[in-house]
């Protein structure tokens, strides 16, 4: 995501923070909770043929699930799979091109959480829309599942979703081999500069992944889902590891930088032991199929021991 110029606006277009709670809609123009119950309780639905996924997670989603042939708008920042990006974009979830939305003449819009302006745009021109909750891992797999069924791919989504569930499950009992080291996951913050900091609490597929690559999230009990913390506060807690995610990429001059401003912090035990990692793959800000991809970024980080090649 090199695109990416600010990160707080990229988490906000990434991760989409709506709400936490699972929920699932289909409107069909109509302000009522009749057509979500007869969704929920498997009636028949009308094909889609042309839809728009307004966020990235969702454009993986559908395309992972193969139809991406009936994809006729995406999101910002939707670049994976790769020919996602040939699709016509509609803008971020913050500033959706209605214009644009409407010349696509999608039968359904997929938005992942509570997008209260985009929802009620559609629903006052009558275009169907699908909202999924993915704020937790398992959220995810039951996104795809749910999505599956909406796209007549109740099979891919089966098989994407437990997929997806064995390659953490396996991951999961590979780092309980280790005692888990405290981590602090970093959100960007500018060179020079350790102020207002950002990380993740508790109650995100981020902490949890830490948890399950083998770490403990030294702010779990922070108030907030991705809360600001002091370079006091930080120092306090000694982290094992740092982990610092730059998913919009970061020259080598800035990562020189970056690293200069962590070994003034020369009593932490990461920065002791050398455990900083800044990573930059453009998936881990994203919560969606890619989820293993990031679970194991992280253990490697975490615990680098584990993924070094043996030569007996």
């Amino acid at each position: 995501m090199k695109q990416i110029q600010n990160l707080p606006l990229a988490l906000t277009l990434a991760l989409v923070l709506l709400g936490s709670a699972v929920v699932y809609f289909l409107y069909d123009g109509v302000q009522d909770e009749t057509s979500a119950q007869r969704l929920s309780q498997g009636e028949a639905q009308p094909a889609i043929h042309r839809m728009i996924c307004a966020s990235p997670s969702i454009t993986e989603i559908v395309f992972s699930l193969g139809a991406g042939s009936r994809v006729v708008g995406v999101s910002a920042f939707s670049f994976y799979p790769p020919e996602a990006q040939a699709v016509t974009q509609i803008g971020g979830q913050i500033n959706p091109n209605r214009e644009r939305i409407l010349s696509l003449e999608p039968d359904l819009v997929i938005i992942q959480g509570r997008h209260q302006m985009l929802d009620r745009f559609c629903r006052e021109q009558g275009i169907p829309i699908l909202s999924v909750e993915i704020d937790r891992i398992e959220h995810i797999t039951s996104a795809i599942q749910r999505i599956g069924e909406v796209l007549d791919a109740e099979t891919a989504a089966e098989h994407l979703a437990t997929g997806i569930r064995q390659q953490l499950a396996d991951l999961a009992r590979k780092t309980q081999s280790r005692p888990p080291r405290s981590v602090f996951l970093g959100l960007g913050h500018t060179p020079g500069d350790l102020t207002g900091l950002m990380t993740t609490g508790s109650g995100t597929f981020l902490h949890e992944l830490i948890e399950l690559a083998g770490g403990r999230n030294i702010f779990a009990d922070a108030p907030g889902t991705y809360p600001r913390i002091s370079k006091e506060a930080l120092v306090r807690r000694r982290p094992d590891v740092i982990i610092e995610v730059l998913a919009e990429g970061i020259s080598p001059d800035n990562q020189v930088l970056l690293k200069a401003d962590w070994e003034r912090l020369a009593t932490l035990p990461a920065v002791q032991a050398g455990r900083i990692h800044f990573l930059t793959d453009d998936y881990l800000l994203i919560p969606g199929v890619r989820i293993a991809q990031t679970a194991k970024r992280l253990a490697a980080a975490i615990h680098p021991e584990l993924f070094e090649e043996r030569h007996d």
